[in-house]
């Protein structure tokens, strides 16, 4: 198993070069390809007119700015990949999370920002990541702003005994091949086997040098503590299931998943 296409989300919040810069060190090391997507559409802005006050609407975002924008992001991705032949582009005015979702089909793996509008141009803008992680059907390496490398020494495994952590585990194979070190550690509130040890020895048998730790949240949330352990174990990489839950006609992640996306200082790998 590899990561033989590595999809990555292109917007104008100012750290997409960052972004794509990992996306293709990452295919690079696993001789994969890398694919840049961006996609947005034109929206309206309702303003209040006339005497008695009627709604009309005007535009907000043109569809000429929409178009521009995804220049300046094609531009923004093909400097970021340089010279490299084994890359591709895909765009469209379409609405930025769905287009994505469909050509989600066409990776192994999708990279995106964490979705801080901060900076943002006003076109091409950041998706939300846990709408990708809930919807893409495919793992998500999320990248917060200010990281533009992504080194592996010692990524941390967020183990809880679920289908989703053991999706995570097993999506994340080719990633933790490259690491020098992996550590699966299980956060739980009481004093119990959570199945650590066997996701370590199940990593080892893919010659992934791996090691297990249990820890008691001890009034802790579970995310505060996992992001505590993250600075400790100087981590660079944090792999975990993501739990989404169904409320009326919206999927939302759970808690943990949700602050882990929110505050972490490193990369983050997720599989749903």
């Amino acid at each position: 198993m590899t990561f033989a296409s590595i999809m990555v989300s292109i917007d104008l919040a100012g750290d997409a070069g960052a972004r794509t810069s990992i996306a293709v060190h990452l295919a690079d090391a696993l001789d994969g390809r890398t694919i840049g997507v961006a996609a947005q559409m034109p929206d309206h802005v309702t303003a209040q007119v006339g005497p008695m006050g009627a709604s009309a609407f005007l535009p907000g975002l043109t569809e000429r700015a929409v178009l521009e924008g995804l220049a300046r992001a094609q531009d923004l991705f093909r400097v970021a990949v340089g010279s490299r032949s084994r890359v591709s582009w895909r765009s469209a005015v379409e609405p930025g999370l769905a287009f994505l979702t469909d050509q989600a089909r066409a990776a192994d793996l999708i990279v995106v920002g964490r979705g801080d509008e901060d900076g943002a141009t006003g076109c091409i803008r950041p998706l939300d990541p846990a709408s990708v992680v809930l919807a893409a059907g495919r793992p998500v390496l999320v990248v917060p702003p200010g990281i533009d490398h992504l080194e592996l020494r010692r990524p941390m495994v967020a183990w809880k005994d679920t289908r989703e952590a053991r999706r995570a585990v097993m999506d994340a194979l080719p990633i933790l091949r490259l690491a020098g070190r992996v550590d699966v550690v299980a956060v739980t509130p009481t004093d119990q086997a959570t199945g650590a040890a066997d996701v370590a020895a199940y990593l080892s048998s893919h010659d992934i040098d791996a090691t297990s730790s249990e820890y008691l949240t001890e009034g802790a949330s579970d995310a505060e503590t996992l992001l505590d352990l993250a600075s400790e174990y100087a981590s660079d990489l944090i792999v975990m299931g993501a739990y989404g839950h169904g409320r009326v006609r919206e999927m939302i992640l759970g808690g943990v998943t949700r602050d882990v996306l929110r505050y972490s200082p490193v990369c983050s790998f997720l599989s749903h």
